[in-house]
């Protein structure tokens, strides 16, 4: 269970992170900047839910 929340947390952050550093070369009227940042939102939302997850499963 562990390598999966590993493997889940890793995608959470490459998507996120892309997304983010995407959004920030795109121009702000184009189709581009809202895909971009609808990927760092659910990339960060993943990420928010996994971290979640340890910490339930922890204690």
């Amino acid at each position: 269970m562990r390598e999966a929340l590993r493997g889940y947390l890793a995608a959470g952050l490459l998507i996120g992170g892309c997304g983010l550093i995407l959004t920030l070369f795109q121009p702000r009227n184009s189709p581009a900047y809202v895909v971009s940042l609808c990927s760092a939102l659910i990339g960060g939302l993943l990420v928010v839910v996994v971290v979640m997850v340890i910490r339930m499963t922890k204690g």
